[in-house]
């Protein structure tokens, strides 16, 4: 039997205050604890902007939907933006269902390295 989870990545790049995450794979349950953790860490650190970019997401639940928005309420609170980049369209379609694209800053700009 082929295992064909999604393989799970979170990839950082920092410059001049600005954090850019790049998701691939799955934020669910089990990897949305992940997200937050990284984060926290690049805004406890003075990141003044932090990207999450969904590019490479091929799903997210309604975990990872929470942890978004907790992300989002973090950055909030210390004076940063975070703002979600590229989600695919059902990605998209599910923030849109949920309301949560009318709260999460959504771009779909390039984001710069």
């Amino acid at each position: 039997m082929v295992d064909d989870e999604a393989i799970w990545e979170l990839a950082t790049h920092r410059r001049n205050g600005h954090a850019h995450l790049v998701l691939t794979g799955e934020l669910d349950l089990d990897t949305a604890p992940s997200l937050l953790t990284a984060v926290v860490a690049e805004l406890d650190t003075g990141a003044r902007e932090v990207v999450v970019d969904l590019t490479h997401l091929s799903f997210i639940d309604s975990s990872g939907l929470g942890t978004l928005v907790g992300c989002w309420r973090r950055a909030k609170n210390v004076g940063a933006e975070l703002v979600v980049a590229h989600p695919n369209e059902d990605v998209r379609v599910t923030l849109e269902i949920t309301g949560l694209d009318q709260i999460l800053p959504i771009t779909s700009e390039p984001v710069p390295n």
